[in-house]
């Protein structure tokens, strides 16, 4: 295919692609003129309140499923997704099914007309494990990124840096300082059809300090050296095999003792972010510098929650930093597709609890999970469903707790990668979900009511409550959150509350007669339930959004 051609494609499939999205009725949304963040982190486009319901890393051929659900807008954008050229093209595709789109920073998207924002590299405090060690390999060795050479030195003696070809395999050592050792030890590992050391040679700053003959066996092998040695480069050398049907082989520990019986190569590892504060902050201030009419979003892991002890309690201390260089932030913590752990559920409404904390008064969002299928939770037979009554109940715990804005994460690898792998019940499940969120939006992000509204389960059911007040009527969001998947009776307590009032349920065709003050209801798990009181006590009162 010449060059004319490669070029020519693209452009053919996204225009093909518009026609077909508005052949069946994906109009676009209207234009945006302006995007900006009002008081109690509510998103305003064109100056109306409006909902973020987001998609994530989407192929063209799926917004049609993406609208569909309910959604109204896509984040993400890869290097020539669905045939586009570029950002340009493919935000053309966007804005033709009918959504919104959050993408990587390029100039050319300025004042583009579906462009909610820009959206930082995904996950930046994603912790990785590091070494204040040094070792640099010989360069003829093949290295396993999945065993990284500081394995060798972490004092994990189950663990293994492979080396390929381990005969002759020759790397150094610099530790974070000079050291003196009086002995040195090597750990193998011991496999079938892989090559084994048969014999290794150090050298402390150029010179030899020991040659030795191995054993092939697992486990501690502790040699004394002629003389202490200090030095502050360690070269190691395998000289020479056991025999086996694989070139490479692999060890397990390198040890070097000083006079007290310590292990001076000893270098644990430590969690460091992907990509540090400093750079995130130099990136947001060069995307605001060149566009600062459009907000900037960005999805941290689910580490800032000490539940997860990546991070001590001080290494925590970088999320601020973090928030700072953003203007809309976002989590992804799934509890069933990302951890097979049911239980986990009620981190969605911590996890938002603790953002919205310390976002202080930029917007939260949360990336819901929608399905099993995700590649870290072993085979798909064992995987736990995600189910509607799942997804509904951690949309609500994070709207409930401060979001005022949604994602879902739809992409599956098992058992065939999908970007949109979904099952149908929590297809329609999305759909009724988004588009109760999009119908009821003027009453979740209106201001919070003057009068008080509080909500006691029974047996301690963790059970949350959010009020908002428009004119005329008052809204309860609520949403059993208690993993135990326990039901419960509440009492919903509103004060100024008239007997006898009638508290509508929204969206399940019954209603509550109040007493004086409360009214009670019952809660499945993982129940959502939604009042609504008519009264003219229910005005808003000003500037009230926080909870």
């Amino acid at each position: 295919m010449n060059a004319a051609a490669r070029d020519y494609l693209p452009r053919v499939f996204w225009i093909l692609a518009m026609v077909a999205f508005q052949a069946i009725g994906y109009c676009a949304p209207p234009p945006i003129e302006t995007v900006e963040i009002g008081a109690g982190r509510v998103f305003r486009v064109n100056a109306k309140p409006f909902f973020p319901i987001v998609s994530w890393l989407q192929d063209a051929r799926n917004f049609p499923a993406v609208k569909a659900c309910g959604m109204n807008a896509t984040a993400g954008y890869w290097p020539r997704s669905s045939g586009t050229k570029d950002v340009t093209g493919y935000i053309k595709l966007v804005e033709a099914a009918g959504l919104y789109a959050v993408m990587p920073f390029d100039a050319r998207l300025k004042g583009h007309r579906a462009l909610l924002g820009y959206i930082h590299g995904d996950e930046p405090d994603l912790p990785r494990l590091v070494s204040s060690a040094v070792i640099t390999p010989a360069k003829n060795l093949r290295i396993n990124r999945k065993t990284p050479l500081w394995k060798l030195l972490d004092g994990v003696t189950h663990s293994w840096s492979v080396l390929d070809p381990l005969d002759g395999a020759s790397i150094t050592i610099e530790p974070p300082g000079k050291v003196t050792v009086k002995s040195l030890a090597v750990w193998l590992t011991v496999s079938k059809n892989l090559a084994i050391a048969k014999e290794v040679r150090f050298e402390g700053d150029g010179k030899e300090i020991l040659r030795v003959s191995l054993a092939s066996r697992k486990g501690r092998q502790q040699f004394d050296l002629p003389r202490p040695a200090t030095f502050s480069k360690l070269k190691m050398t395998v000289t020479a095999t056991f025999g086996a049907k694989n070139a490479w082989g692999s060890l397990a520990e390198i040890e070097g003792f000083d006079k007290n019986g310590k292990n001076v190569l000893l270098s644990r590892p430590r969690n460091v972010p992907r990509t540090a504060p400093e750079e995130v902050a130099r990136r947001y201030k060069a995307i605001k510098t060149a566009d600062p009419d459009r907000p900037v979003f960005m999805t941290l892991t689910g580490h800032f929650h000490p539940f997860f002890k990546k991070y001590s309690d001080a290494e925590r201390k970088i999320y601020p930093r973090y928030i700072k260089s953003a203007d809309v932030i976002g989590y992804d913590i799934y509890p069933i597709y990302g951890w097979n752990k049911p239980q986990w559920i009620h981190l969605v409404h911590e996890g938002t609890r603790r953002l919205v904390e310390l976002a202080g008064d930029k917007p939260v969002y949360a990336w819901i999970e929608t399905s099993r299928g995700g590649q870290w939770t072993g085979p798909l037979e064992r995987q736990k469903e995600v189910t509607p009554a799942h997804i509904r109940a951690e949309v609500w715990m994070a709207i409930c707790r401060g979001a005022t804005a949604i994602g879902y994460f739809t992409h599956v690898w098992k058992p065939a990668y999908n970007q949109f792998g979904v099952p149908p019940k929590n297809r329609k499940a999305l759909r009724e979900i988004n588009e109760q969120i999009t119908r009821l939006t003027p009453e979740i992000l209106a201001d919070k009511p003057e009068r008080s509204v509080t909500l006691e389960a029974s047996d301690g059911v963790k059970v949350d409550v959010m009020a908002r007040a428009t004119p005329g009527a008052l809204t309860i969001f609520t949403v059993n959150y208690d993993e135990r998947l326990k039901q419960t009776s509440t009492v919903v307590k509103v004060d100024r509350l008239p007997a006898g009032t009638e508290v509508v349920v929204v969206d399940e065709n019954r209603t509550i007669a109040s007493r004086a003050g409360a009214f009670t209801d019952t809660f499945a798990p993982l129940a959502v339930h939604i009042y609504r009181i008519r009264s003219n006590s229910a005005k808003t009162t000003g500037n009230k959004h926080e909870k």
